[in-house]
């Protein structure tokens, strides 16, 4: 599924990947990868990490974004998740200390309640026909493609960075297709 995965997140940030770093693992055997971790630099300062595993003993979320001004996790498949948004009406609130380990800490102490706002995921774009329907009327001449060769090419060649910087334990740079829209 890394593959869906990485696809959506380069459609999600509207800007060119500079460099990836990654880990590849070989868990089940030593002939085939059976998971990864990458590190994603884009130029507009996003960064992301993609981890795609068959030997999580837990359950890692779909999606997991944090932000300035909030975060979202998307559990599952299903898109079950929120959104945990700053509260700017209450002002600042310091969280309140925890105890971790022998000490007090604000470190690592969750917001008050009163800081955040929790919501409800956005609901999906729906596409007005399925991927295979569109696949079979662009066969037919009767529509043009939802996925654009550009975009799979860039998919695809994020993939084979992934491998390379995995392979070689090296950041890979200059392997990006992206041109922004209107170019």
């Amino acid at each position: 599924m890394g593959v869906h995965l990485l696809d959506q997140m380069v459609d999600m940030i509207d800007s060119k990947i500079v460099s990836v770093r990654s880990r590849l693992s070989f868990i089940l055997g030593d002939e085939v990868d059976d998971g990864f971790e990458a590190f994603l630099q884009f130029e507009n300062g996003v960064t992301a990490t993609v981890e795609v595993g068959t030997t999580n003993y837990i359950t890692l979320p779909r999606w997991y974004v944090k932000g300035t001004e909030g975060t979202a996790i998307i559990e599952d498949w299903s898109l079950t998740g929120r959104t945990v948004t700053r509260n700017n009406a209450v002002g600042k609130i310091e969280p309140k200390p925890i105890r971790a380990g022998v000490g007090l800490t604000k470190t690592m102490a969750p917001p008050s309640e009163e800081a955040t706002i929790t919501g409800t995921l956005p609901e999906p774009f729906q596409r007005p026909s399925s991927f295979y329907d569109n696949f079979a009327d662009v066969l037919e001449g009767k529509a043009e493609p939802i996925v654009k060769n550009p975009e799979v090419l860039r998919v695809l060649n994020l993939i084979e960075a992934i491998f390379q910087a995995g392979e070689t334990n090296e950041v890979v740079k200059d392997f990006d297709t992206y041109e922004p829209a209107g170019k």
